[in-house]
């Protein structure tokens, strides 16, 4: 590879992770407020359709653990092909 492509390459998985991230945090949110609501429940005044636990709270959880587990699974492809391109290059 030429200097020039290898650093639109790095440039390119540096946006890609980038994105993964931002796409990442409202999985992280979700699963964050999902264990809140295991643990300390919703309070019936903050937001009523929150206090229904055995759906929304479930719900919660498990879109967050998708979003996340997608997210780590990406970060390392990434990673790996990051690494794979600053090996090449020494």
């Amino acid at each position: 590879m030429t200097q020039n492509n290898t650093q639109a390459e790095l440039a390119r998985i540096h946006r890609s992770m980038m994105i993964v991230a931002l796409i990442d945090f409202p999985g992280a949110l979700l699963f964050g407020l999902g264990i809140y609501g295991l643990v300390a429940g919703f309070d019936q005044d903050f937001l009523p359709i929150l206090a229904n636990q055995a759906v929304i709270v479930n719900v919660m959880l498990l879109l967050g653990a998708v979003i996340m587990a997608w997210g780590m699974f990406r970060m390392v492809m990434l990673a790996r092909e990051k690494q794979l391109i600053l090996q090449q290059r020494k």
